[in-house]
């Protein structure tokens, strides 16, 4: 049974008061309280800021926030199905959209320090059948968006195929491979195709499927509740709304770049990885590049002016904002189903709740 902000309140006095010794120093005590109560209202804080920033008959929003991997708050607010009246709760699963490209980098360096691969290698040497720039544009130029290679949507949409229509992996490659030009310029620029052709990489290496790879190597053992299945629909699943309010469901099953399904919960957790993880390891942090204004990218999270790391996705209707804090202590995610949701509202509230500066 999920625990109200005022039953983990409840129990934490309780466990404050059985852990005390029988004469406590009037300052120990003291100060236990005083913990406890700025306890208490940074999780009535949180709850408001959910609440406040989420219409109840609207698309909804759940947020989570860990502290060392444990989920210290959780809250929700809105609709996972419009139609029907459905809340969404903590319980709600969303997918996280562009947030999964960095459990895809993470694959990739793992299998680099296997000896498997080397990021220096050109993609050609996994994928078939791509243009000249196949030979030259390394898996370093795929995770950090400087490969220049155009979104793959723009020739998908050359061929006629929308959102809403079908298009599986398969069909988002071979959109890639017609791709003979890359994009002016040099530096970064970020394109899905370039985590598309990441996933394809982990495939043709590891000989799994990408969503059987991050299960055996990532989900299962650090025992997160996640599963790599874009537009997997189910009945803790948030329906995925546009800003009109109409559905706005996926075709494009293509993967690498989106399509991992999970709670902001789930999410919070893993983020202690960034801190103390041994599958986050510090080549998440090799070759970084400048991306602007003064941030950076590194293996698929921004390193932001302020030391935070972030990320944010979007996938239709569904919109991730996801943040790790400076010290690597804290983790906030947020995640809504409505394109127009105030996540970022909600993300800067409760960083501010949760860590102020």
């Amino acid at each position: 049974m999920a625990l109200t902000g005022a039953a983990i309140a409840l129990v934490a006095a309780v466990v404050l008061v059985a852990l005390a010794p029988v004469a406590a120093p009037a300052d120990v005590v003291t100060r236990s309280r005083a913990s406890l109560d700025v306890f208490i209202d940074q999780t009535r804080q949180s709850a408001e800021a959910v609440t406040s920033r989420v219409p109840a008959a609207q698309p909804g929003c759940s947020a989570a926030v860990a502290r060392d991997g444990t989920v210290i708050w959780a809250g929700a607010a809105g609709l996972a199905d419009l139609a029907t009246g459905t809340p969404v709760t903590t319980k709600t699963r969303f997918d996280m959209a562009s947030v999964s490209k960095q459990f895809t980098a993470t694959a990739i360096l793992m299998l680099q320090r296997e000896g498997e691969l080397s990021v220096q290698d050109p993609i050609a040497n996994y994928v078939d059948g791509l243009p000249d720039w196949g030979a030259t544009i390394t898996l370093d130029e795929l995770v950090h968006h400087t490969s220049r290679i155009p979104d793959y949507w723009v020739a998908l949409e050359d061929i006629g195929i929308g959102f809403a229509d079908a298009a599986d992996q398969n069909v988002t490659l071979d959109a890639i491979r017609r791709e003979t030009d890359l994009e002016p310029g040099e530096g970064f620029l970020y394109s899905n195709s370039n985590y598309v052709l990441l996933a394809a990489v982990v495939e043709r290496v590891s000989g799994q499927s990408l969503a059987d790879f991050l299960k055996a190597r990532i989900f299962d053992p650090l025992g997160l509740d996640m599963a790599l299945a874009p537009t997997l629909h189910a009945p803790d699943i948030a329906l995925s709304y546009d800003d009109d309010l109409s559905l706005q469901e996926a075709g494009w099953t293509s993967y690498g770049h989106t399509g991992i399904i999970t709670t902001p919960s789930e999410l919070a957790r893993w983020g202690d990885q960034y801190r103390a993880g041994d599958i986050i390891q510090d080549d998440f942090m090799d070759g970084v590049v400048y991306e602007a204004e003064g941030e950076y990218y590194a293996a698929a999270m921004d390193i932001e002016v302020d030391g935070d790391l972030n990320h944010t996705g979007r996938m239709g209707g569904y919109i991730t904002d996801f943040t790790i804090s400076k010290d690597r202590h804290l983790a906030i995610a947020v995640m809504c189903n409505g394109h127009l949701s105030d996540r970022f509202g909600i993300a800067t509230a409760l960083r501010t709740i949760w860590d102020p500066r």
